[in-house]
């Protein structure tokens, strides 16, 4: 009986994200949470991209893609909220504690290895968001964060659709 209720459950899911994923909802509605996972969201992405991906295997690689696109985007808004919210609340933190020593050398140690930091929160289970405004807090170069998280997360996404 129990078994039964499960497999008609399941079935029911199956059919519900399917045509959720063939509506013209499912890419923005990807997008949008790959954005805001980026900034603030507090699950993973993949809980809504796997189903997508697993119901309609066509679309694998565009959801992917717009996965893709949503996570950089919401990236780099996150870096930008980090790095202003640094100049206005960071200093006066750091200045209270007797931290700014600490800071600088931390600083320059992330700067020196700043791709392979953004690489690895972009590519592991570690929360994107946290990599994001800490990377535009702590003043990563732009441009090398753009190009680990534009590679980190094509690798991170890519390989879930390839699976």
């Amino acid at each position: 009986m129990l078994n039964q209720i499960y497999y008609k459950s399941k079935i029911y899911l199956l059919f519900k994200t399917k045509s959720f994923t063939k509506s013209k909802y499912a890419f923005p509605f990807i997008f949008f949470i790959c954005f805001i996972e980026a900034i603030i969201f507090p699950f993973p992405q993949e809980i809504f991209m796997i189903p997508m991906m697993a119901s309609e295997k066509a679309k694998i690689f565009r959801i992917a893609f717009i996965s893709l696109c949503g996570s950089v985007i919401g990236g780099i808004f996150a870096y930008f909220i980090g790095m202003f919210m640094f100049e206005s609340l960071g200093n006066y933190i750091l200045d209270l504690y007797n931290l700014k020593n600490t800071f600088d050398k931390f600083t320059s140690e992330i700067s020196n290895h700043g791709f392979i930091y953004v690489f690895i929160g972009g590519f592991t289970p570690m929360p994107f968001k946290v990599i994001t405004l800490s990377s535009g807090f702590i003043g990563i170069n732009f441009f090398i964060f753009i190009l680990a998280c534009i590679i980190s997360r094509f690798a991170r996404f890519f390989i879930i659709g390839f699976i």
